[in-house]
C-alpha cells in the first residue's frame, strides 16, 4: 500500500519567505515560530533544524533586508560625487517608502528581538559606498568622508524614523536639501 509522495520540507528562504510574508502584513511581533510553521503548514519543531528562534528569524530578514538596500543604493550609480550623493538619497528614501516593515525591521524599530551584533556588521555595507560618494565634496579642506558618510546616513534615517514614527512632513526633496546642507557645512568648518 503506498503512503503517497513524501512532502519536501521547507528550507531557510521558504521560512524566511512566510516570517517575511507575515511581519509585513500583520507586524513582527506577529511573527512567531508557532505562525511561520502553521504559514506553511508544518509542525514548529521543524522549523528549529534551520533557525535557533525567532531572533535568529528576525534577523536573518533584516539581514537581507540591509543587503537589498545596499544593492539598490550602488546600482549603477553615478560618479562620485554630488550626483552620486543625491541618487543615493533618492534611492534611501525610495526603499523605505517601499519596504517599510522591512525598513523598520533593520532598524529595531518595532521592539521586536533582533541580533544587533549581526546586524551591525552586515550594515558595514553601507560605509564604503557612501564614503566613496562623498569623498570629491570633501574637497578642497580635507572633511573626513567616513565621518560625513555616517552623518549621512544618520541624517537619512532619522528623516526617515521621524516619517514613519511622527509623521513629519519629509520627502525625498527635503531629505535631498538636508543632504546637501549638511555636506556643504562640513566643507565649510574643516
Amino acid at each position: 500500500m503506498s503512503r503517497g509522495k513524501r512532502r519536501a520540507v521547507a528550507g531557510p528562504e521558504q521560512i524566511l519567505a512566510a516570517a517575511r510574508a507575515i511581519g509585513v502584513r500583520h507586524g513582527w511581533s506577529a511573527v512567531t515560530i508557532r505562525s511561520v510553521a502553521q504559514k506553511l503548514g508544518y509542525s514548529s519543531p521543524l522549523l528549529y533544524q534551520h533557525f535557533r528562534d525567532k531572533q535568529d528569524v528576525l534577523t536573518q530578514i533584516a539581514v537581507q533586508a540591509l543587503a537589498l538596500l545596499e544593492a539598490k543604493l550602488t546600482e549603477n550609480l553615478p560618479a562620485p560625487g554630488a550626483c552620486a550623493v543625491l541618487a543615493m538619497v533618492e534611492r534611501y528614501w525610495t526603499f523605505m517608502l517601499d519596504n517599510k516593515q522591512l525598513y523598520r525591521l533593520m532598524n529595531g524599530m518595532d521592539g521586536v528581538p533582533i541580533d544587533r551584533v549581526v546586524l551591525s556588521q552586515s550594515a558595514r555595507c553601507f560605509y564604503k559606498p557612501i564614503a566613496e560618494a562623498v569623498r570629491p565634496l570633501t574637497e578642497p579642506n580635507k572633511a573626513d568622508e567616513k565621518d560625513l558618510a555616517d552623518e549621512l546616513w544618520a541624517l537619512l534615517h532619522g528623516m526617515a524614523a521621524l516619517y514613519l514614527d511622527r509623521g513629519a512632513q519629509f520627502d525625498v526633496t527635503k531629505a535631498s536639501d538636508a543632504s546637501m546642507r549638511l555636506i556643504s557645512g562640513a566643507r565649510a568648518q574643516t
